[in-house]
């Protein structure tokens, strides 16, 4: 099975609840077909780079899948069908990075290291906070 990096563009004029339903639904169609959800994320209500069907913001939604082709090609039809759906793209990659987005709310992101591993990332190490900080400001100076 191959991962994919899902993202979806949903109306702002939907309320919280309705953009949870369309995540549901989508979720439905991604494990009928076989896959599944590695990682999830609402970006939430951004400005976009140019209108889409007279909007010029939208609902970001992030998923992190782990299929085959042809559920793709399922997700795909069913988003170009879907009337809240806006805007959407499917990107195969070769490894699953399971860390937290920058883009993700800051409550859902973490400097642990994820739960789950995958093969080949078991040397896997977060830099710490503090290493990170005293670095950067040695290369500024």
């Amino acid at each position: 099975m191959a991962f994919y990096e899902s993202i979806f563009i949903v109306r702002p004029d939907l309320t919280t609840e309705q953009v949870e339903q369309v995540a549901t639904r989508v979720a439905d169609i991604i494990t009928a077909g076989g896959g599944t959800i590695l990682q999830h994320e609402l970006w939430g209500r951004r400005q976009l780079a140019y209108p889409l069907k007279k909007n010029t913001k939208g609902f970001y939604i992030f998923n992190l899948v782990e299929g085959g082709g042809p559920l793709v090609a399922t997700l795909e039809a069913r988003l170009m069908i879907d009337e809240d759906v806006l805007k959407f793209q499917n990107i195969r990659v070769k490894k699953a990075n399971l860390v937290p987005s920058p883009l993700a709310p800051f409550g859902e992101r973490s400097s642990d290291v994820p739960d789950v591993l995958l093969p080949g990332d078991e040397d896997y190490e977060v830099p710490d906070e503090e290493e990170y900080g005293e670095d950067e400001e040695e290369e500024m100076l």
